[in-house]
């Protein structure tokens, strides 16, 4: 028997061992893109030691773990079936079925109670310099801020989460010190809620985090026309500039789709929701010019890259830079047909700001933000009160 036990203890803690290791040698560093959850995977951020890296190897690691997939169905379906609840914290069911993101830092800024002033007048220091910088440069300098969706659609945000009145939220805080400083910028919080009236802005369930296409338009054609104002020759997007492309009909907030929500939502059933699909109707205008000589070679982070685009048709001969996060994400083309060169990275790239302006001597720069950012990674950005321009 105790040999029948040794063998037993040993075989257990073989198993063991190969649980916990072999998924980490499985290290899957190839795929790009998870259908699973609709969503690009971390790149390799490259070797670094401070802050903001050390955070993106764990989210590189965390990615792409061998039988990730597999573990995540598994779960999903087995806590749906018994509890009627998501697998993970990261999402939550509101009102009428709608689907909101559910990490602490998501729903704390939504309750206005982690709001950190310190934070915000750092990155206020960033685009008040930065302003200045593009102003003595000729150019415009425009700032956005992506609601969240529960600051759109609080109403179906469940009752149990409770807001702070009394506080200032982090909209409302930006948009105050944005005014005061005079930095041109969209915050559209107020405009959105008039909006949703009418026009379904955010996804009632599929990728919660965002806006949709139609969120996009409306909240861009602002930034827009701060720009036309400036420039009357860069045209504001219209709505006949769009087509319902692969999902649908034509009529433009008409072209809804029947697409396939996440399935680690839920179950390995998938959820079903209407999304607004709108493509640029012209596309062909412009070209991807990586080897263009017009083309000029800046700096990124480590596993970033600068997008670029040259259109000999464009209606002027402007330049737009833009500084983007996932709400921007594969929107080149609804700057491509109305500017003569494109140039198209991610935020990572803000100390990078003042060789871009020098080297790439754009007529206009948007930076844009994403609500949760302030109680996600912003923090991470260590550098933004001290960037120099001088």
């Amino acid at each position: 028997m105790k040999k029948i036990k040794k063998v037993l203890d040993i075989l257990f803690a073989v198993c063991f061992v190969a649980v916990i290791f072999i998924p980490f040698l499985m290290l899957d560093t190839e795929t790009e893109d998870s259908e699973l959850e609709n969503r690009a995977l971390t790149k390799w951020p490259g070797l670094h030691f401070d802050k903001l890296h050390t955070e993106w190897y764990g989210h590189y690691v965390e990615d792409r773990v061998g039988f990730r997939n597999t573990a995540i169905v598994l779960n999903a379906d087995i806590t749906y079936e018994v509890f009627g609840q998501f697998s993970e914290d990261l999402h939550m069911f509101g009102k009428k079925e709608y689907i909101f993101p559910a990490d602490e830092g998501y729903v704390q800024n939504y309750q206005r109670l982690n709001i950190d002033e310190d934070l915000m007048d750092d990155l206020m220091t960033y685009l008040s310099r930065t302003n200045a910088y593009v102003k003595e440069n000729d150019g415009l300098f425009v700032f956005m801020i992506c609601p969240d969706k529960a600051s759109v659609y609080g109403e179906y945000m469940p009752d149990t989460i409770y807001v702070d009145e009394s506080r200032e939220s982090t909209l409302d805080m930006a948009e105050r010190k944005l005014d005061r400083l005079q930095i041109p910028h969209v915050v559209p919080h107020e405009e959105f809620r008039q909006i949703k009236e009418d026009v379904q802005i955010y996804n009632q369930k599929y990728d919660c985090a965002h806006w949709n296409a139609l969120g996009a338009f409306y909240g861009l054609s602002m930034v827009d026309e701060i720009i036309h104002e400036t420039y009357p020759d860069i045209p504001v997007m219209k709505e006949e500039d769009f087509g319902g492309g692969a999902y649908g009909g034509e009529e433009f907030g008409k072209s809804w789709g029947i697409t396939w929500g996440l399935e680690f939502f839920a179950t390995s059933e998938p959820i079903l929701d209407c999304i607004p699909n709108l493509e640029c109707r012209e596309i062909s205008a412009y070209t991807a010019a990586t080897d263009s000589p017009y083309r000029v070679d800046v700096p990124v982070e480590p596993g970033n890259n600068m997008a670029y685009f040259y259109n000999e048709e464009a209606p002027n001969d402007k330049t737009v830079l833009i500084l983007h996060d996932s709400f921007m994400d594969n929107r080149e083309t609804w700057y491509t047909y109305r500017y003569r060169e494109v140039y198209f990275t991610s935020r990572v790239n803000y100390t990078h700001m003042k060789d871009y302006i020098d080297l790439i001597r754009p007529d206009v720069v948007i930076f844009e933000l994403a609500e949760r950012s302030f109680a996600d990674d912003l923090a991470a950005y260590t550098q933004l009160g001290e960037i120099s321009y001088h």
